[in-house]
């Protein structure tokens, strides 16, 4: 059996090691791809620290995963990496995709597959669902595709997907946009748009159409924000960041979503006191302050991003994909390479400053 090198964890709370597995096959509605890009820091779930920019610096799931086993300690040795961009090695059977060998593809890792490591990035080769794997597009890079993996998937499946505010995307039906969702008079709130979920989330809601996208961050992101599709930036380090949103949405506001934040006051507090309002969060956490009567009461709701958990969005959204990508709707945001391929002492080095509170400004991509 052919094998291949790869960085993994054998046990916990110790650097990865580079070590030989064999190169997985393909099976029904897998690919196989040989790894060119993994990103390593991803920004989704798993909070740590925010600068006073609100920049990507979070402790990356690489980091909980190798120092404190989290969601792994079961499954050692395991490999890490969940943002994958690479080349089609092979197709599995009966897979009908418009994919052929020596395309470009990026994707995200199915969470729930029997194995695990098989699935991960820090490695030569490693195995995709062909549901949650998108073309990268004419004319953008394989790094701008490892870039959004999971980061977009999160605030997408917090806003749209059905653990999360549970609002209906507007995806082209071909002939038919009796059903599409108007979304020109909605307003919506993103706590936390300065950080790498944030400006997605952003940038999702303005392709949706939301005609009032409020967000808090810091104001050297509001240059960007705009470009995204914000209509207001209000400043996080303001001592009345509340009542500013509230002047902006009044006592209507029932969509808000938080990137960011373990306590959820802000988000919640900030929702109509006369309707039922949902607040979409990524980070598992409560209200810990006061809120304000809510007579209606209030959902607060934690939404995990698993993309392969709903079979039918999840398949529109990777569809759609790459033509926001092309048509500009949707931008990747920064991040750094990490030359020197599968080099352990780097990618320790790398979560190291994730662990002791030093990390990146950008997210961290490891080149193949």
């Amino acid at each position: 059996m052919a094998t291949m090198n790869a960085l993994m964890v054998e046990e916990i709370g110790k650097p990865i090691v580079l070590r030989k597995r064999p190169i997985p096959s393909p099976a029904e509605g897998e690919i196989l791809v040989k790894v060119t890009v993994v990103g390593c820091g991803q920004s989704s779930k798993f909070r740590g620290c925010i600068d006073s920019n609100q920049n990507s610096l979070v402790n990356p799931y690489e980091h909980y995963a190798r120092d404190w086993g989290l969601f792994v300690q079961d499954r050692l040795p395991v490999v890490l990496g969940n943002d994958i961009a690479g080349v089609v090695e092979k197709l599995g059977p009966g897979v009908t995709a418009d994919l052929r060998p020596g395309d470009h593809v990026f994707g995200q890792t199915n969470y729930d597959h029997a194995s695990t490591s098989d699935q991960r990035g820090l490695q030569e080769y490693c195995l995709l669902d062909v549901c949650a794997v998108a073309k990268v597009p004419a004319g953008l890079t394989d790094d701008d595709g490892a870039s959004l993996v999971c980061n977009i998937v999160a605030s997408f499946w917090a806003i749209f997907g059905a653990d999360g505010l549970n609002l209906p995307f507007p995806f082209p039906i071909e002939n038919d946009t009796s059903t599409a969702r108007d979304y020109s008079q909605d307003t919506i709130v993103i706590i936390g748009a300065g950080s790498n979920c944030g400006k997605y989330a952003v940038q999702c809601c303005a392709l949706a159409g939301f005609g009032t996208i409020v967000t808090t961050a810091s104001l050297t992101n509001e240059a960007e924000l705009r470009s995204y599709g914000a209509t207001h930036i209000i400043d996080r380090h303001a001592a009345n960041v509340a009542q500013q949103i509230r002047d902006i949405v009044g006592d209507d506001l029932i969509y808000a979503f938080d990137a960011v934040n373990t306590d959820h006051t802000l988000g919640v507090s900030v929702l109509s006191g006369s309707k039922q309002g949902t607040l979409a969060c990524i980070v598992t956490g409560k209200p810990e302050g006061d809120v304000g009567v809510k007579s209606a009461g209030f959902k607060d709701l934690f939404s995990q991003g698993k993309a392969h958990a709903q079979p039918q969005l999840c398949r529109q959204f990777w569809t759609a994909l790459p033509g926001w990508m092309a048509e500009g709707k949707i931008k990747a945001t920064a991040w750094e390479v990490l030359e020197g391929g599968l080099d352990s002492g780097k990618v320790n080095a790398v979560l190291d400053l994730y662990r002791d509170g030093n990390p990146p400004k950008k997210h961290v991509h490891v080149h193949l």
